[in-house]
C-alpha cells in the first residue's frame, strides 16, 4: 500500500461524491417497518396469543376427603388409626416417631378405638420391638406399659394368650439381635410382660434364661459399659422371683392333692393343662440357673474390684452390683426349696437334686463371694455395708448346709454381729429397713445351727439391736418374729431353751422388753400392739410357770393406782376390739399380776368407753382363773361387788356411770330394760352362786352394803376412780336395787334370813333419815328414800323368816 498523495485534494474529492440511491424492490413488502418514538408502549402484535387468566369461584357442597373422615377418630394432624399404623413401618424414623405419638393421641382421646382394634394395633406395633431407632422403641415401651397392657388384662385368657404369642416371638427375636441396644431393650420388654402377665412366662422360660446367659456372658457389654446391664439384671430378678413364687404355689397345690383319689387327681391334672399358667420344667431350669450362678459371681467379683478401686461409687454401678446379688439370693432360695421339696406318694423317682448336688453346684462357687465379703468389710462407706448385708443374706439362707471347713462358722457369726453393730450408724432408715430385715429373719436358724462357742457375740448383738429398735420402725416386726421363734417352738418345732443353744439366758431380757414395746406402740404404732399381745399370750400358754416379774409393766395397760386409792385409767379401754380380747385372755396366764390388776381392771370395766361384750369376757376370764385356783376368792369378790355397787338406776334402766337415779319406783314398777337387766344379772350371777353355798359370805356382803349406805365405810369407792356418791339417795337406790335382785332369787331366801337383822337395820336407817328434819335431806331425796323403803320392805316380807310384827313397826311417819 502506498501513502496517499495530496491530503487536501483527496478530501475534497471524497466529499463531493454523493451516495447512490438504493434500487427499489420489486413486488410486495413483507414487513412494514415503523419508526416509533422513544417512551411509547408498543402495541401487541396482531398474531399475539392472549395470556390473561380469568377465573370464577366454585362453591361445592362438600369435599370428598371430608366426607370420608366424618365421624372418624383422628389425631391432631387429622390422621386416622389405620393411616398411623401404616406409617409405623415408614422408612423414615421421624415419620415412625410421629405415627406412634399419633396413636397415643388417638387412644387418649378415643379409648374405644383401643378396645375395638386392640389385636390389630398389637400385631402392627410388635414389629417395632426390633426398630433401629431408639426413640421409636422407647415410645413403643411407653404405649405398651400405660395403654395396651392395662386394657389387655381385661380380656379373656384365650385371646390374651394368642396376642402375647405374637409379642413374645418378637421379644425373643430381639434378644438375639446383632445390635446390643436392641438386645437390651428386648429384655426390658420381657420384664414388662412378666410384670403384667406372669402366668405366660412359663412357656418361654427356657428360651428366656438361655438369652439371659448369652447376654450376661457377652464381653462386649461387660467390658465397655456395665451400666447397661441394669435393665437385664432387673428383668432377671423379676423372672427368678416368678419362678420362686410358682414353686411355692405348686407346693400348696401338691399338699392339697396329696390324698386325692385317682379320679380327682386326673381332674386336677386336666384343669392344670387347660389353665393359662403351667409349671416350670424344673430339671432343665435348674441346670440353666446353675450356669447363671457362676456368671453372676464372676460379674460380682469384677464389679467389686472396680468399685473398691474408685474414689467414689456411682449410682449405676452400685445398682448393678445390688441387682446381681439379689439374683444370686433368689437362685439360692430356689435351690434350697428344690432340695427340701417333699416327695409325693405318686412320684415316679426320687429327685436328683439333693444336698450333695447343692454343695457341688452352689456352695463351691460361693467361695469367691466369701472373698468379696472380706473386701467390702474393710471399707467404711455405707454402700459397702449394704453390699455386705446382701451377701450375709445369701449365706444365712444356706446356713443349714454350710460346711465349717469351707466357711468358718465363728468368722461368719462375728461378721453378722458386726453388721448389727454397724446398722446403728446407718442414717438412711429406708435402706436399713429394706436390707436388715432379711438378716433378722434368718437369725433363729443361724443360732440353732452355729456351734455353741460362736453364739454369744451374735446373741448379744441381736439383743442390743432389739432393745434399740423403735416401735415405729418397720424392723420391729421381724425382731418380734425372731424373738417369738426363739422363745416358742411353734414354727421350728425346736425348744431353743432345751437344746443347749445358749438362748435361755436371754429369755428374760426379751420378755422384759415386750411390755415396754406394747405401751409405746399404742400411740405410735397401733399395728404393733396386736403383734405384741399375741406374742405375750403365746408365751403365757407355753410357759405356765413363768415368773411374771419381768411383765409387771403390763399392769399399766389397765391403769395405775396411786397411794391414795385413786386409779388413773390405762389405754385398755381405747384399744381395738381384737386387742382388748387378747389383753383379757392374757390375764388367765399371768395370775401373779392379778392382785395388782384387779383395781385398775374394775375401773376400766366401769368406764363408758368399754363395750358390754368386753365386760362379759373379763368376768368369764376371771371366773376361769378362779376355778383353776390361780385367783383368790376375796379378789374375785371385791371385783364383782364393786361392779354391782357401782351400777346405778334411772328411769331408762341400769347404767354404769352418769347422774344419780331420779325415780326408783318407776324403774322397779315398769321393769328394767331387757339388755340392762341381763347385764346386771350376768354380773351378779357368780355372787349368787357363792351366796347360795356360803351364808357367811352373804352376811358379810350385807354388812358391807349397810356400811356403804350409812357412809361409814368407803372401801368400795376406793377401788374405783369414780367419785364417791355423796347423796344419800344415790347410795340407797344402788343398795336397794342389789337387795331386790337377791330377794327375787328363791334359792337365797334361807341364807338371807340369817342376815335379816342387817336388812332390818338398813330399813331402820332409811326410816330414820325420812323422819329427820335436817337440811342435808331435801324433799326430793325424801321421795326417793320413801319409794326405796317401800320396795325393799315389800321384798323383805316375802322372805318369810320373821314375824310380821317385826316389820310392821317400821312405818314411815307421813
Amino acid at each position: 500500500m502506498g501513502r496517499p498523495k495530496g491530503g487536501a485534494a483527496a478530501s475534497s474529492s471524497a466529499s463531493s461524491k454523493k451516495p447512490k440511491p438504493k434500487p427499489k424492490q420489486r413486488g410486495g413488502v413483507d414487513f412494514k417497518k415503523y419508526k416509533h418514538k422513544v417512551g411509547r408502549k408498543l402495541p401487541p402484535p396482531k398474531n399475539a396469543t392472549s395470556t390473561e387468566i380469568k377465573s370464577k369461584t366454585i362453591v361445592l357442597p362438600e369435599q370428598s376427603m371430608a366426607s370420608e373422615r366424618a365421624g372418624m377418630a383422628v389425631n391432631k394432624r387429622g390422621l386416622t388409626l389405620r393411616e398411623l399404623l401404616q406409617q409405623t413401618a415408614h422408612y423414615n424414623a421421624n415419620v415412625r416417631r410421629a405415627a406412634l405419638n399419633g396413636i397415643k393421641d388417638i387412644v387418649v382421646k378415643h379409648p374405644t378405638e383401643l378396645k375395638l382394634h386392640k389385636v390389630a394395633i398389637i400385631e402392627k406395633l410388635q414389629e417395632r420391638i426390633c426398630d433401629t431407632d431408639k426413640v421409636v422403641r422407647e415410645s413403643l415401651y411407653s404405649i405398651l406399659q400405660s395403654m395396651i397392657f392395662p386394657s389387655l388384662k381385661e380380656d379373656n385368657a384365650i385371646s390374651t394368650r394368642s396376642t402375647l404369642f405374637l409379642l413374645m416371638a418378637n421379644i425373643l427375636n430381639g434378644m438375639t439381635h446383632l445390635s446390643i441396644d436392641i438386645q437390651l431393650m428386648a429384655f426390658r420388654f420381657l420384664e414388662l410382660v412378666v410384670l403384667n402377665f406372669p402366668s405366660s412366662f412359663s412357656s418361654y422360660a427356657e428360651q428366656a434364661f438361655n438369652n439371659f446367659i448369652a447376654v450376661l456372658s457377652n464381653d462386649r457389654i461387660n467390658l465397655h459399659d456395665r451400666n447397661k446391664l441394669n435393665s437385664v439384671l432387673s428383668g432377671l430378678g423379676h423372672c427368678l422371683s416368678l419362678v420362686a413364687k410358682t414353686m411355692e404355689n405348686d407346693d400348696i397345690s401338691n399338699r392339697q392333692v396329696h390324698d386325692l383319689s385317682a379320679r380327682e387327681l386326673w381332674k386336677c391334672t386336666s384343669d392344670e393343662d387347660n389353665s393359662v399358667g403351667r409349671a416350670f420344667a424344673m430339671p432343665n431350669l435348674l441346670v440353666k440357673l446353675q450356669s447363671l450362678v457362676q456368671i453372676l459371681i464372676n460379674s460380682v467379683e469384677v464389679s467389686a474390684s472396680e468399685l473398691c478401686a474408685k474414689s467414689a461409687i456411682d449410682a449405676s454401678s452400685s445398682e448393678a452390683l445390688l441387682s446381681a446379688l439379689h439374683c444370686l439370693d433368689i437362685i439360692c432360695r430356689i435351690f434350697i426349696h428344690e432340695v427340701k421339696k417333699p416327695q409325693l406318694r405318686f412320684s415316679i423317682s426320687k429327685t436328683q437334686f439333693g444336698p450333695d448336688w447343692l454343695r457341688s453346684s452352689l456352695l463351691i462357687h460361693l467361695k469367691n463371694l466369701w472373698g468379696v465379703k472380706r473386701l467390702f468389710h474393710e471399707k467404711e462407706d455405707g454402700k459397702f455395708f449394704i453390699f455386705n448385708l446382701k451377701i450375709a443374706e445369701i449365706f444365712l439362707c444356706l446356713s443349714a448346709w454350710i460346711d465349717s471347713t469351707m466357711f468358718p462358722a465363728e468368722e461368719f457369726c462375728h461378721f453378722v454381729s458386726s453388721l448389727f453393730a454397724k446398722a446403728k450408724t446407718l442414717r438412711n432408715k429406708d435402706l436399713m429397713e429394706m436390707y436388715l430385715s432379711p438378716i433378722i429373719t434368718c437369725i433363729p436358724d443361724l443360732i440353732f445351727n452355729a456351734p455353741d462357742d460362736s453364739k454369744e457375740h451374735l446373741l448379744e448383738a441381736f439383743t442390743d439391736a432389739f432393745r434399740g429398735c423403735k416401735v415405729d420402725c418397720k424392723l420391729i416386726f421381724p425382731y418380734l418374729d425372731a424373738v417369738g421363734e426363739m422363745l416358742l417352738p411353734e414354727k421350728t418345732g425346736t425348744w431353743f431353751a432345751e437344746d443347749g443353744s445358749g438362748v435361755l439366758g436371754y429369755h428374760d431380757v426379751w420378755i422384759h422388753e415386750l411390755p415396754r414395746i406394747l405401751l409405746q406402740s399404742i400411740d405410735k404404732a397401733p399395728s404393733v400392739t396386736k403383734v405384741v399381745l399375741e406374742l405375750l399370750l403365746r408365751i403365757g400358754q407355753y410357759f405356765p410357770t413363768l415368773d411374771c416379774e419381768n411383765l409387771r409393766p403390763f399392769i399399766k395397760l389397765f391403769g395405775v393406782e396411786s397411794s391414795s386409792g385413786a386409779v388413773e385409767l390405762g389405754p385398755f379401754v381405747n384399744l381395738a376390739r381384737d386387742c382388748q380380747e387378747l389383753a383379757t385372755s392374757c390375764l388367765y396366764y399371768f395370775p401373779s399380776l392379778l392382785p395388782d390388776i384387779i383395781g385398775p381392771l374394775a375401773s376400766c370395766c366401769l368406764s363408758d368407753a368399754l363395750e358390754p361384750l368386753v365386760l362379759f369376757r373379763v368376768v368369764e376370764v376371771l371366773q376361769s382363773t378362779y376355778k383353776a385356783g390361780s385367783l383368790q376368792i376375796t379378789e374375785l369378790l371385791s371385783f364383782l361387788l364393786l361392779l354391782m355397787a357401782r351400777f346405778r338406776v334411772h328411769p331408762g334402766g341400769l347404767v354404769t356411770s352418769g347422774n344419780p337415779s331420779k325415780d326408783l319406783s318407776k324403774t322397779i314398777e315398769g321393769g328394767f330394760q331387757p339388755d340392762k337387766t341381763r347385764l346386771f344379772q350376768y354380773f351378779i350371777k357368780p355372787c349368787t352362786i357363792m351366796f347360795d353355798k356360803n351364808d357367811k359370805v352373804l352376811c358379810s356382803t350385807l354388812e358391807m352394803l349397810k356400811s356403804f349406805i350409812t357412809g361409814d365405810d368407803h372401801l368400795l369407792s376406793s377401788l374405783s376412780n369414780f367419785n364417791y356418791p355423796g347423796e344419800l339417795s344415790c347410795r340407797v337406790c344402788a343398795v336397794t336395787t342389789i337387795l331386790i335382785f337377791l330377794c327375787n332369787d328363791r334359792k337365797l331366801h334361807r341364807n338371807l334370813s340369817f342376815g335379816k337383822s342387817v336388812i332390818k337395820g338398813i330399813l331402820d336407817y332409811i326410816r330414820h333419815q325420812l323422819g329427820s328434819s335436817g337440811p342435808n335431806v331435801t324433799y326430793e331425796e325424801k321421795q326417793k328414800l320413801r319409794s326405796a323403803f317401800e320396795q325393799l320392805k315389800t321384798k323383805a316380807l316375802q322372805l318369810n323368816c320373821w314375824d310380821r310384827s317385826e316389820l310392821e313397826g317400821l312405818s314411815i311417819t307421813r
